[in-house]
Order: structure tokens, then C-alpha cells, then sequence
């Protein structure tokens, strides 16, 4: 029947629901058996107009694929259905035509780029094992109808999946409708709700009222209340018929009169037929286990990556069978040489104490094809180094937090300076927005299996001795996928290699005066006090300023301040809505600034001091895993905020110092990202400023201000410098205006001037947008994905957010890429060419290092060298470079 462009059966455009993280499957209630029918031909249509075209990077479209997959996967995880089977038009027209050969001639040919899909969704169905059901000359609608009727017959539940009105007229107690993508139930109140009559009337409505889209007439002067009042004095189209002269209105009466030959041709037309000789058994269409690797292939080749961790779970895979404890010589031994002679082993250490300097316990060992072991240290001591050591040396080791691994081996005394695969990392690359990646997770979605917890009741051998089995099992899995995509080169050229460099930064600390930290601690408390006061003085008394309750009390009850924004509990004070305040009243700008401080203080004031170690250093923890561009952050603490232009920034860096005799030398890429987006874009202009080594930003400010150069204000010089880089984050008027304190008009007038003198840039925003919508993912110059689901969101908040961080997504990945390349060269060339510096940290676009005072600017030099020379592109990099005996001195 009717298959809608757009719409559904309870109005408002079809929204093709998110990806959502895979789960295992519920179990199934006891009961009758239930047979799950897709009206697949419905929701190819449904899919192809609710998404917006997208291809793969070879061109071919594969929009209405991605959104079927979708539903039917998000149906097979959350409804689990036992027997299941997808109905397909096919030749579809040919049985009405003998009824009716105009049925559906007004209808356009299905686009040629659905056409090409059709093929694609076939063999997505045959990798997910789910049987296609189709007859010659008939609809999906009347296969199911078919399928509907057998189940009755059999005793058997149906649930249809269906979005097209036509099916109301299946309902049954046997036979239930269900909207996938609506997460919606259709049953007979909702027919009654909508339509005014019961399932079993529909057929006689449809025949009535028409159907424009298939081209089934409809009685003239009969529309829809007109229809339903029909039925419910008659009860169906052969009660009207056989009393036509009791119908009350006289045009209805002599429309139905002179059209009963067309009311039942279209009766006809509408009603599903039941009957037809399918070769199928219900037995039959019991489900079957996901093709999982011929699924994650065929998903790789239509860039659905986000789809491969969608997949129903597999069946449960056993842990290893028995994992071995290693308590005595001979067990050791004969673990090394199964290790030496394996190509790769997984390592899972189990360990006590900071993660920099573990205290090891124990040692979880997985050799693939072989033994899974637990190397109990503490009967086995020093043997560990002397037996395991040569033979780690000579095989591959594969890992989940590498770097913790590296760091529990040194703390054993097995130097090891690689790892040569980390699932934890590949996870990463491939799917960098999600949050976590832990081991647990990972063994969960793709092996379907629970490790046991380490606080539970399993031994702790068999608790590592699984992590490292889990591991091992990953790994080729994991690698495959990476490789498929294009991505396992970034891992073994950047990320993997980068693993050794940064265990040995976070090993080597930074020395930390405290008596510098106390000194500014009782500074900030008494600009706290101050600050507090100035709160207190605005507010006209005192107040929590840490409570949400009474601060918004004093804001809006009190000085009847406007209500910007509320969230669960009440009236909203968070920063954006109090910067907007601040335009009003004092008082929002003194919470500001003292929320500010106050969280200065707690961070880093009042943390450092128990962060610092024995010898004065203090270690942060670096991750690899966590941000979406690829960027490292880093916690306990967390260098990444400490703000760099703030005074007390500042200040905070001055605790941060070169031990006796050295220098702390900072190497800073200036104005990275800009440059980035002059390279990516090619505009002109950009480009040209940055090769004649000018201020950029008052040059810009001279183009979109149009004045002289020599003319720019202050005021025009920072507006221009907020737009330069504004514009990489996705910068709209409103908040260019909220930023600077102007009119939206104003603010538009700024950026759209800017545009006209940086066309180059423009263009690349709007091709960044549109190519990341066609691909499904933006990614940096070096390689490095981030998909963007949430660009097709129907929800215009978070595809506008989408796009922002499409744009931005290419300029900071690249950043992160550039200084992670950097890191490598210069932790390979400085012991190599006779330095002692060291590299100790990475924040945002800078370097640290701590280097003997007499090769302070040699190294520095050689930083400033080999930053710039990362890359060879239209614009120069240039790096500043500084001395000092504190951070805040280099910097």
C-alpha cells in the first residue's frame, strides 16, 4: 500500500532514531511464541526521505541503509525477538493492476539513488541472518497479512513493525502494531483516536475516503468525519451498500448510489490479501546468530562505523578455561618459553598503590593459542626479571592501558620501552566521542562477556588472568576494524609509540616548590575573603555562593534580575546565564569572579601539596583515551586548566620549578590553530598575513572594520582577534554579541563582513559541514576520525552543535597531531644527540622540559626546530620559546 514520503501515521516527519550503545539482549519471557514482521519496504522508504543523502568516500549513497540498519538493530537489542522475518514489495503493482490499472499510476519512479540501496539493505540482511520474505506481483503489506493469518492458525503472537496506517486493519488479539521508530504501540485506541473506527472498519474507511498516494479513489463528497459517521451507523462498506436509501444526506446518498462499482474496487484495493502460497514455515523464521564478522565487514565497507558496536552481542564466549597460577621456578619457566615463542602476549599487571610507581602484585598473562597464567609475585620474587624479562624482550606484547603496563614493568625492573598493541587505544581511535573505554566495556559490547570485578568474590588470578584472555581476544578483532578504515596507521605511527614517551614523562614529575604554593595560597585566601565581601555587597547581605537555591533567591526574588534559563531544581545560575546578568548588575560579575578564584583555590592550591611526592615532584596522569579531538588531557592534577593569561595562573606556574642547576625551558606553538585553519582553508588573505609574519588580528580588523591599518583600535584589534578564532569553534552572532557586549546586528555585521574578506574560509566551513554529513565524520590532515551522528538530528539544538564541533574538529586534531609528532622526534633525539634535558610535559600547545642550565638554549633551539619543521605547509610554524627557573618564567 501507500508508502509516505515523509510523516507517519500519527503526523509530524519521521525522525530515524540515534545510536544507541549496544547492550545484550533481554532475555525472552515464556509463553506463546511471537513471530517479529518489519514492513521492510515501508521503512526504506521512511529511512530514504527522513535522513539527508550521505554517501561513502567512493560515492555511493547509503543514507535509507544507515537508517533501516538502525531501526532493525535497535529492534533486534531492545525487543529481542525469537522468530522474525523482513517483508518486501516485489513487483509490487502487478496484482492490483488486474483490479484497478490505474492502482498507483500517478506515482514517481523511485529515485535512482534508493534504487542503488536496495541491493546494499539485501545484504545487510544477510549478514544479520534475517530472512527476506516477498511474493511476485504483491506488497510487503500482503505478505504480512499472510504471515498474520498462518500465526493465528498456529496459535502464535504477531508483532508488525510498521508505520503505515493500512496495517490498522490487522489488528487482533493475536496481532499487535508496534512504531520502532517512534517507540510507539498502535493499537485499537490509537486507530479510534485517529481515524474514529475500529481496525476491523479501516479497509471501508480507506475505500471511502481514498488514498491520493496510490491513486484509490475515493467517493466524491465522502471525506473523513463523513466516512466515520457512514460506519457507524452501517458498520462496514456492505452494510452502506445494502442501505443506500437510508442515507441521510441526499449528495452523500447519490455519490455512493452511482459509484458502488468504484467504492468496491477500491474495498479491493485496500484490503490486504491473506492468502498467498508462501514457502515458508513459521519454524522457519526463528533468529538466527549475526554473521558478526562478515556484519563488521560489510559495515567497515559502508563506513556505518558507529553501527559495528550497535551489533546484536554474540553468544557468550567462555573465559579461558583455566588460568594457571605461577608460583614455583618451573612454572615460571615454562611460561617464558611459551612467551618467547608466541608472536604477541597479553599482559594485564595487577598492582597496589600510585599508578606512576606501582607497587606490582601480581601479573596477568595471556598467551594467545596457549596458556593463560597468573605470575603470583610474591612467590616467584626476583626470578621474575631473570626468567621473563629475556623473553618479553623478544615477543610483542599486547595491552589495555598500555602505559600502565609499562609502568608496572619497570616496577618490576623489566625495561621495556614499546608496546605494540592497546586495545584500549584502538577502541579510541576508532570511536574517540565516546567517554570511556574501559576493559570491562569493551569484553561486554564485542566478546559479550562479564569479567569478574576485582572487589567480588573471584580469586584474584582468575580476576587478571580474564583481563589478559579478554585482551588477547580483542586485540585481532579491534586491529582488523582499525585497519579496515584507515586507521591503524595512525596507531602505529603516533598513538602507540607515543604510549613509552608519555609513562616516561609522568615517571619523571615536576618539582614543586611548596613554599612558593603556601605563599600564594595566603594570597588567594585573602582575595577570596575580599572577593566574597564584594559579593556580600552587591547582594545587600550575606549568602552561600556555592548554593544554586540562594543565589538564584537573591537574583531573581530579591533584585528582580529575569529568569534566563531553568534547569530541574529551579531558576539557572550558571556561568553563561550570570555573564548575561552581569550586563545588568554588579552582583553577577563579583559571583563570577569569586567562582573563579574560589575554584583555583580548591584545584590547585589547596591539592597540590598532597599531590607532591617524597622527592618534591609532583605527577600528573596523562590520557590518551579521553578527549574527542585527540587532544591529551591530563588529571591529578589537571594541567590542562590552569589558565594562562589569569594573574593567578600565572602565579600557580611559578610553584612549578627546575630543580638546582637546571632550567625549565617551554617551547609554545603561537597561534596554531589559526594557522591550521589558514593551511586547511587556502584562504588568501589568512595565508598571505601569516607568510608576511603580521598581526593578524589587526589586519583583520582593518579589513572588517575597514579602516586603515595603522587606525585599528584596541577595541577593533580584539574583536578581530575574537572572530579569528571564533570562527574555528563555530561562532554565531549572538554569541560573538554575548562575547563583546553589542547588538546581535552588530555582531552579524562583523562576521559576515569577515567572510566577504575571508571567502577561502567561509567556503571551508560549509564544505567541512556538507562533507561531513555525505561521510558520517570530519577528520584531521594526519588521519584522525571523529564521527558526527548528531549532524542529522532532527533536534536543531544538537545538529547545530554538531556542526560546531564538525568545523572545529579537523583544527584541533590536527594541533593535537602536530605536537604528538613533535613529542616523538625530540624524546628520540635528545638522548641520541648528548642531551640530558628531558621532556617532563604537554599543555595544550606546549612542551616543557628540565635541562642542565648550560643546555638550556641549545635545547631550546632544538625544540624550536624540530615543532617548526613537524610539517610543511603554506604558512610557517613558529614556536616561542623561553627560560626560566619556574614554569611562569619560561612561558
Amino acid at each position: 500500500m501507500a508508502r509516505p514520503a515523509q510523516g507517519d501515521l500519527f503526523g509530524g516527519p519521521a525522525e530515524v532514531p540515534p545510536p544507541v550503545a549496544a547492550s545484550p539482549a533481554a532475555a525472552v519471557p515464556a509463553g506463546p511464541k511471537t513471530l517479529t514482521l518489519f514492513d521492510a519496504s515501508g521503512f526504506i522508504f521512511r529511512a530514504y526521505h527522513a535522513l539527508p543523502p550521505l554517501t561513502t568516500s567512493k560515492g555511493v549513497p547509503t543514507h535509507a541503509v544507515l537508517g533501516f540498519t538502525r531501526m532493525v538493530l535497535k529492534v533486534l537489542r531492545e525487543r529481542a525477538p525469537t522468530h522474525v522475518a523482513l517483508c518486501f514489495d516485489r513487483d509490487s503493482r502487478k496484482g492490483r493492476l488486474e483490479i484497478d490499472p490505474q492502482y498507483k499510476a500517478n506515482r514517481e519512479a523511485t529515485p535512482d539513488d534508493l534504487l542503488k540501496q536496495f541491493g546494499l539493505i539485501r545484504d545487510v540482511a544477510a549478514v544479520l541472518q534475517l530472512p527476506i520474505i516477498e511474493y511476485a506481483g504483491w506488497e510487503a503489506d500482503d505478505v504480512v497479512a499472510t504471515l498474520c493469518a498462518r500465526a493465528a492458525r498456529e496459535g502464535w503472537q504477531v508483532e508488525v513493525l510498521t508505520s503505515d496506517k493500512d496495517f490498522l486493519q490487522l489488528l487482533a488479539p493475536h496481532v499487535k502494531l508496534y512504531d520502532p521508530m517512534k517507540d510507539q504501540p498502535i493499537g485499537e485506541a490509537e486507530a479510534q483516536a485517529k481515524f474514529g473506527v475500529r481496525p476491523d472498519q479501516m479497509r471501508d474507511y480507506l475505500a471511502l475516503v481514498g488514498d491520493a498516494i496510490d491513486n484509490v479513489p475515493k467517493v466524491p463528497g465522502v471525506g473523513p468525519k463523513t466516512a466515520q459517521e457512514l460506519l457507524q451507523q452501517f458498520g462496514n462498506v456492505a452494510g452502506i451498500l445494502s442501505h443506500v436509501q437510508e442515507i441521510a444526506k441526499p449528495k452523500i446518498r447519490e455519490a455512493i448510489a452511482t459509484h458502488q462499482e468504484q467504492l468496491l474496487r477500491a474495498l479491493s484495493l485496500v484490503t490486504f490479501r491473506d492468502d498467498l502460497p508462501l514457502e515458508v514455515t513459521l519454524d522457519s523464521l526463528e533468529r538466527k546468530e549475526v554473521r558478526r564478522a562478515e556484519a563488521r565487514a560489510l559495515f567497515t565497507e559502508l563506513e556505518f562505523f558507529r553501527l559495528i558496536q550497535e551489533m546484536p552481542s554474540a553468544p557468550p564466549t567462555p573465559l579461558a578455561q583455566e588460568v594457571t597460577l605461577v608460583s614455583t621456578a618451573a612454572q615460571l619457566e615454562a611460561l617464558a618459553q611459551a612467551i618467547a615463542a608466541a608472536p604477541l602476549v597479553a599482559v594485564s599487571p595487577d598492582t597496589e598503590g600510585p599508578p606512576h610507581t606501582p607497587v606490582v602484585v601480581g601479573l596477568g598473562v595471556q598467551v594467545p593459542s596457549g596458556p593463560c597464567a597468573y605470575v603470583k609475585l610474591e612467590a616467584v620474587g626476583a626470578q621474575v626479571v631473570e626468567v621473563l624479562g629475556p623473553a618479553l624482550a623478544r615477543t610483542k606484547v599486547a595491552a589495555h592501558d598500555g602505559k600502565a603496563v609499562l609502568h608496572a614493568l619497570r616496577a618490576l625492573g623489566l625495561s621495556r620501552e614499546r608496546i605494540e598493541s592497546d586495545v584500549e587505544l584502538l577502541s579510541y581511535l576508532l570511536n574517540p566521542s565516546r567517554k570511556e573505554h574501559a576493559l570491562a566495556d569493551l569484553a561486554r559490547e564485542r566478546l559479550h562477556t562479564e569479567l569478574p570485578e576485582l572487589d567480588g568474590p573471584t580469586p584474584r588470578a582468575q580476576v587478571f588472568g580474564a583481563r589478559a584472555d579478554a585482551v588477547a581476544r580483542l586485540e585481532p578483532e579491534i586491529w582488523a576494524e582499525a585497519e579496515g578504515v584507515g586507521l591503524a596507521e595512525l596507531a602505529r605511527t603516533l598513538e602507540l609509540p607515543l604510549v613509552p614517551v608519555l609513562a616516561r614523562m609522568e615517571a619523571r614529575g615536576v618539582l614543586v616548590d611548596l613554599a612558593v604554593l603556601k605563599e600564594i595560597s595566603v594570597q588567594v585566601d585573602q582575595q577570596c575573603e575580599t572577593l566574597l565581601q564584594e559579593v556580600y555587597r552587591h547582594a545587600g547581605r550575606e549568602l552561600n555562593v556555592g548554593s544554586p537555591v540562594q543565589l538564584a533567591q537573591v537574583l531573581f526574588d530579591e533584585l528582580k534580575l529575569p529568569v534566563l534559563k531553568r534547569n530541574k531544581t529551579g531558576p539557572s545560575t550558571d556561568h553563561e546565564v550570570l555573564e548575561k546578568l552581569a550586563e545588568q548588575h554588579p552582583l553577577p560579575l563579583a559571583i563570577i569572579e569569586y567562582r573563579n578564584v574560589a575554584k583555583l583555590k580548591s584545584t590547585y592550591l589547596d591539592t597540590l601539596p598532597s599531590l607532591v611526592g617524597a622527592d618534591g615532584r609532583v605527577r600528573t596522569t596523562f590520557h590518551q583515551a579521553t578527549a574527542a579531538t585527540g587532544r591529551l588531557s591530563s588529571t591529578d592534577p589537571n594541567l590542562q586548566n590552569i589558565p594562562i593569561r589569569t594573574e593567578l595562573g600565572k602565579q600557580i606556574r611559578r610553584a612549578f620549578v627546575a630543580a638546582p642547576g637546571q632550567v625549565l625551558v617551554s617551547a609554545d606553538y603561537s597561534q596554531i590553530e589559526l594557522r591550521i585553519l589558514a593551511h586547511i582553508s587556502g584562504d588568501d588573505g589568512l595565508v598571505r598575513a601569516f607568510q608576511e609574519d603580521a598581526d593578524v588580528h589587526s589586519r583583520t580588523a582593518a579589513e572588517v572594520f575597514q579602516v586603515p591599518l595603522a587606525e585599528v583600535t584596541d577595541g577593533q584589534r580584539r574583536a578581530a582577534k575574537m572572530v579569528n578564532y571564533g570562527i574555528a569553534y563555530g561562532l554565531s552572532p549572538h554569541g560573538l554579541s554575548t562575547r563583546l557586549r553589542i547588538p546581535v546586528e552588530e555582531a552579524k555585521g562583523i562576521i559576515d563582513r569577515y567572510f566577504e574578506r575571508y571567502a577561502g574560509i567561509h567556503r571551508y566551513l560549509e564544505e567541512t559541514v556538507e562533507g561531513a554529513r555525505k561521510k558520517g565524520y570530519v577528520e584531521s590532515l594526519f588521519g584522525r576520525r571523529r564521527y558526527m551522528p548528531d549532524l542529522v538530528s532532527k533536534n536543531r539544538n544538537v545538529s547545530m552543535a554538531a556542526e560546531r564541533a564538525a568545523i572545529n574538529m579537523p583544527i584541533q586534531a590536527t594541533a593535537a597531531d602536530l605536537i604528538k609528532r613533535a613529542m616523538l622526534e625530540l624524546e628520540e633525539r635528545l638522548p641520541k644527540e648528548g642531551f640530558q634535558g628531558r621532556l617532563l610535559l604537554q599543555v595544550h600547545d606546549e612542551l616543557l622540559f628540565e635541562a642542565p642550565e648550560a643546555e638550556g638554549e641549545r635545547l631550546g633551539k632544538l625544540a624550536q626546530t624540530v615543532m617548526a619543521g613537524v610539517a610543511q605547509w603554506k604558512v610557517p610554524l613558529v614556536v616561542d620559546v623561553g627560560l626560566g627557573h619556574s614554569w611562569a618564567d619560561a612561558h
